[in-house]
């Protein structure tokens, strides 16, 4: 892999990271907020769960999606697809 190409890859890495931890923060202050509101309006049912809950996962999916990143299509790949049509 050339310098240039795996520069811009590692770039592109640090920006989806920053994004990621900006994302983060994000998710934690609103949810704190929520939670604040849901214990001054008399609680009841815990409603703030939800946004914990679905945001939550789809940041460990994002977390998850960086630190295992889909494997780049070869040339192999698409060979071995090419024969797989004709046969």
């Amino acid at each position: 892999m050339s310098t240039e190409k795996l520069r811009d890859e590692a770039l592109a890495r640090l920006k989806h990271r920053k994004g990621l931890k900006k994302q983060f923060k994000t998710y934690v202050i609103t949810n704190l907020t929520l939670i604040v509101i849901w214990a001054m309006s008399g609680q009841g049912d815990f409603w703030p769960a939800w946004s914990i809950a679905f945001w939550g996962l789809a940041l460990a999916y994002q977390a998850w999606s960086f630190e295992h990143p889909d494997n780049p299509i070869s040339d192999q790949d698409i060979e071995r697809e090419m024969d797989r049509m004709q046969s």
